[in-house]
């Protein structure tokens, strides 16, 4: 505390306490003390700073406005403690437990509220009594087991398979039977009777593989496989190392739908429309590139999210999928090709200077690319427009014309 705020804390207890500017000197002084506190970054002296707020707090006897501040601090402090500690849990070695490339993390009961009310053990099936017992989730891949579990844990983190071989299975269900897994779990490698319910086969229709009902709790998940062969969007049932591994992948773009099934953009109209989109983003980037006015306004930024989107035209994630199905990638992508296709062609003189004259009619306006009522040849990128190129009916003039010199 500066000796200007102890001396601005001074004056106001000798001026009247009924002047309203100087409550509102008070509380500005207080408000700043709160905006200090988000700035502490160390435990220590968070810890020093709430005991001399409950000092100062025991030291006032009657209910006042000061008093009130005060507890608000304590409050503010108190919060900003337990997110530093869990900050320091998770970014201190030694209080990261590493099994199977699990980074297990020992949860709070603040953290666990945010899941179901009951949270069971993936390694022994059984439930998890918070705060009776300790529970760990791995920070990568979400595994949730007992303390006393952890040296049990058989499945491979599924965020190292995402690092080393980031595909899908684009084969549908590719059951190839009990015998081929000796009628054995496919990950606990336990053994699969028929003549108890607890140890029926459990079928993953990701993997094909069979699981023991350890391994296997019927968790639902959409297949990517299904979802570009089949546009199926239906969650069928998977294992729990599948179900993981699916989630890690949900984001990552590697399905190029132009190789897999080309047919399915003629099938899906709103698919067809995001690789218009799409396409014409990446036209659009080159103007923006390189326009200072595009760049200081960060416009390509409008698709952090969709970073993909601005790096090429053909790779999509599920997620993208699932988001088309569901309409929203339309509400999300329609806004940002207006605002880029307003500057390009409109707001911009840099931009404009840039556009196109047709080779056909040579009128004006400038005709971009990316328009609809626009032609391009793919040879020499010339650009008509479409009903000059239509009502001509001949090949490209510029193609034309370097064919006679040649």
């Amino acid at each position: 505390m500066s000796a200007d705020d102890i001396n601005e804390k001074v004056d106001y207890k000798k001026k009247e306490p009924g002047c309203l500017n100087n409550l509102l000197l008070y509380e500005n002084y207080y408000s700043r003390q709160h905006e200090d506190v988000w700035k502490m970054g160390k435990v220590v002296e968070i810890q020093l700073a709430i005991d001399k707020c409950k000092e100062s707090i025991l030291a006032l006897k009657e209910t006042s406005e000061e008093k009130r501040l005060l507890v608000q601090r304590l409050v503010k402090l108190r919060l900003r403690l337990q997110e530093v500690q869990e900050l320091e849990i998770y970014t201190d070695p030694k209080q990261v437990k590493v099994v199977q490339n699990h980074k297990f993390i020992c949860q709070t009961v603040t953290q666990l509220k945010f899941h179901a009310s009951q949270i069971y053990c993936e390694t022994c099936s059984g439930l998890i009594w918070i705060p009776v017992q300790s529970c760990f989730a791995c920070l990568e891949c979400e595994y949730i087991s007992h303390g006393q579990c952890l040296n049990s844990v058989k499945r491979i983190c599924a965020s190292v398979i995402v690092k080393e071989n980031p595909t899908y299975i684009l084969e549908i269900c590719p059951e190839k039977g009990l015998g081929n897994q000796n009628y054995r779990c496919a990950e606990c490698k336990a053994g699969i009777l028929f003549n108890t319910t607890l140890n029926q086969p459990l079928l993953c229709d990701y993997s094909g593989h069979y699981f023991c009902s350890e391994c296997h709790w019927g968790s639902l998940s959409v297949i990517p496989s299904r979802v570009v062969l089949n546009w199926d969007f239906q969650g069928y049932p998977v294992s729990k190392g599948s179900k993981q591994y699916l989630n890690l992948m949900m984001k990552k773009s590697i399905l190029n739908l132009e190789s897999i099934n080309p047919k399915l953009f003629s099938f899906v109209e709103e698919l067809a429309y995001v690789k218009q989109l799409r396409s014409n983003f990446m036209i659009m980037k080159e103007y923006i590139l390189a326009c200072k006015e595009a760049l200081e306004a960060k416009l390509l930024r409008l698709l952090e999210d969709r970073q993909h989107f601005v790096e090429n035209s053909d790779y999509y994630s599920v997620q993208d999928l699932i988001d088309i199905y569901n309409k929203d990638m339309l509400s999300y992508l329609d806004p940002i090709h207006s605002q880029f296709f307003r500057h390009i062609t409109q707001d911009c003189l840099g931009c404009r200077g840039k556009g196109h004259v047709c080779r056909l009619c040579g009128q004006l306006p400038e005709v971009f690319p990316f328009e609809v009522s626009v032609s391009q040849c793919e040879n020499c990128r010339s650009v008509f427009h479409r009903h000059c190129f239509e009502k001509k009916g001949v090949a490209c003039p510029k193609c034309s014309k370097d064919k006679c010199v040649n």
